[in-house]
């Protein structure tokens, strides 16, 4: 079982027009109304597999509310806890040639005894094989929530898994048993230039040494590293027609996940989770890998040990 934390999640609206044009009403020709946020997306993959999972973390509000319901509608079980504040809503707008315009919706600010509820929430529920935190924090929530989940998880024996950009550092000094940075966060992180398979690994491993178990780099059109004290590997992506790569990195986290708590090896889990991101390029707007695209484009991942 997978569970998730979305801190910020959000009502994600895609609008498909055929072209942008400022100053001037454009009429989308169909909007596509998903529940967002990384950790939720996380979770909507893995129910799309046919994996257990729970999402988690705030909703508020008519936004909020539209979030569980359209969770609920996919099958992806719920235990969110509620803050007063509506949960932000963003916008997307993309155009027939693929180019999108995304506006990103200010998170609510919520008061701390609605964070000790959120946290109350997370450790409520059987311990999992996954706690996924991921995403950006709210106003008003500490910079080292993360942390604190992350070091009660390592007392309770629950592996953590961080999809994160600024509080990424701060959970590492917890111990966390995977993150997934791309090449921007992973540089970040490090503070060395990450740009290509080689520079990758080479974070990788400094991220190793800050308390990470595993790190999976993901790279775009380079595709993805898996660095553990197992190795190194290394997987490219087949060559797919994409229309929207939101989601394609929680979707990599999603099917890794997945595979790993089912006993894949590294280099098993590595394909499967690649073969899952490149399915979700395929799919319009916000809308996020199906399984009969993943199974199909698994066969066509390469993967390769790195010395």
């Amino acid at each position: 079982m997978i569970h998730t934390v979305t801190v910020n999640p959000a009502l994600d609206l895609t609008y498909r027009v055929p072209a942008v044009t400022f100053d001037d009403t454009v009429r989308a020709r169909s909007v596509l109304r998903a529940a967002g946020g990384k950790g939720v997306n996380v979770s909507r993959v893995a129910t799309r597999l046919g994996h257990t999972t729970v999402a988690m973390g705030f909703a508020g509000g008519r936004a909020g509310d539209e979030i569980l319901d359209l969770l609920r509608d996919e099958g992806v079980r719920t235990w969110f806890a509620h803050h007063d504040a509506p949960t932000r809503t963003n916008a997307i707008v993309q155009d027939d040639a693929g180019q999108q315009l995304r506006v990103s919706g200010p998170g609510p600010e919520v008061r701390s005894s609605e964070v000790d509820g959120l946290i109350d929430t997370v450790f409520e529920l059987r311990a999992p094989d996954f706690l996924v935190l991921s995403g950006s924090l709210l106003p008003g929530v500490p910079s080292d929530l993360y942390a604190k989940i992350a070091e009660r998880s390592a007392a309770e024996g629950v592996p953590v898994v961080v999809d994160a950009d600024t509080e990424l550092a701060a959970a590492l000094a917890a111990g966390v048993a995977l993150i997934k940075p791309n090449a921007y966060e992973l540089a970040r992180l490090t503070q060395m230039h990450v740009h290509d398979v080689a520079s990758a690994r080479a974070a990788s491993h400094t991220a190793l040494d800050m308390g990470a178990d595993v790190v999976v780099a993901s790279l775009g059109a380079q595709g993805a590293v898996w660095t553990s004290e197992e190795g190194a590997w290394h997987a490219t992506a087949p060559d797919v027609p994409v229309d929207s790569a939101l989601g394609a990195g929680d979707s990599l986290l999603a099917g890794l996940l997945v595979a790993r708590a089912d006993g894949a090896t590294p280099e098993e889990a590595l394909r499967y989770g690649v073969a899952c991101g490149s399915a979700t390029a395929m799919t319009p707007g916000t809308d996020l890998c199906h399984r009969e695209d993943v199974d199909a484009l698994t066969p066509h991942v390469t993967v390769q040990r790195l010395d």
